[in-house]
């Protein structure tokens, strides 16, 4: 997971990707040998897209896929005890980083809970925030099968299945968001849930 905060805080640019290999190995041995990050993103990428209440304060990982595995099950016992916002960040299978910004603690819902201030994000490869319309509250719901974030039209912003294994992002009427990966389907291969300290 060392590796995933790394670049999340980096995001490379694509000039970056098209160096030549010896600089790629050099740029490696640079990654290898950073620190990792305090908090799962230096602030100033999403800062300016927070809300004011979280400004300032530190962030601690709650869940990550490489300490407490693929379960959705997991990651609301993890949750469990936070009850302040929590950023939500992964990795598909292309590589691709987005996410979501959740007013609230992830839980098992009946239905939809979260406030306005619940945002999707994508890196493509510079961020991308997509922020409530006001068409619908739709923000989170969790059930023991997947999780979802945004709706309209029996499509979802942001989906997960029960096992954090697959996921699916389309356009949805709550935050009139792109979809967030490369493709609507993908296959999550890493995930971490930051919490307020």
């Amino acid at each position: 997971m060392k590796g995933l905060r790394w670049r999340y805080t980096r995001l490379p640019s694509q000039a970056e990707d098209d160096l030549s290999g010896k600089e790629d190995e050099e740029e490696e041995e640079e990654k290898e040998a950073a620190p990792a990050p305090e908090d799962p993103v230096e602030p100033q990428l999403l800062s300016l897209h927070l809300p004011p209440r979280v400004t300032g304060h530190s962030w601690s990982l709650a869940f990550c896929t490489s300490r407490d595995g693929f379960s959705l099950r997991s990651l609301y016992r993890r949750m469990e005890g936070h009850s302040g916002p929590v950023l939500l960040v992964l990795r598909d299978q292309d590589g691709q980083m987005f996410g979501a910004f959740s007013s609230s603690a992830l839980r098992l819902s009946k239905g939809f809970y979260g406030t306005g201030e619940t945002f999707l994000f994508s890196f493509s490869p510079q961020l991308k925030v997509f922020k409530w319309t006001g068409n619908n509250s739709f923000f989170v719901k969790g059930d023991l099968d997947s999780l979802m974030m945004g709706s309209g039209s029996g499509q979802f912003g942001l989906w997960l299945d029960g096992d954090l294994y697959r996921g699916g992002s389309h356009p949805c009427a709550t935050f009139n968001n792109e979809v967030l990966a490369r493709q609507e389907q993908f296959c999550i291969m890493e995930l971490e849930a930051w919490a307020l300290s």
